[in-house]
């Protein structure tokens, strides 16, 4: 079933956010970012499709992007941005794995976990 969020504040009450299902793929302490442009960078995932869960979409958001298939998927944590609510899962990925760039994601790259500072949340 699809989660939504619904927040409000005092300036503009009851804006339905963005849902993301997001996924961190760690291997060798590096973090997998893709970019469709080679200049924003982000971690993999998307929205849900319609009557599909969070955990799903995050499955194939990976698979559909990166070409990984993961081991398994555990939910992390929720993040809140400006106008998106990520529903963060942690992939287990064995270290053969290697992604390759699939659908809109024109660029991948492995990045150490301190050097994630240029991920923007949206």
């Amino acid at each position: 079933m699809k989660q939504r969020a619904v927040v409000a504040t005092a300036d503009m009450p009851f804006i339905k956010p963005k849902i993301r299902a997001t996924v961190i793929c760690v291997r060798e302490e590096q973090v997998l970012l893709v970019s469709k442009d080679g200049v924003r960078w982000a971690l993999p995932g998307g929205r849900p499709d319609d009557q599909e869960s969070l955990v799903e979409a995050a499955w194939r958001e990976l698979r559909e992007e990166t070409a990984i298939e993961a081991k398994s998927l555990t939910n992390a944590f929720q993040f809140i941005g400006a106008t998106t609510v990520h529903h963060v899962f942690a992939a287990a990925v064995g270290k053969s794995a290697t992604p390759k760039p699939r659908n809109e994601i024109k660029y991948l790259k492995w990045r150490s976990e301190e050097h994630t500072s240029e991920l923007q949340s949206h």
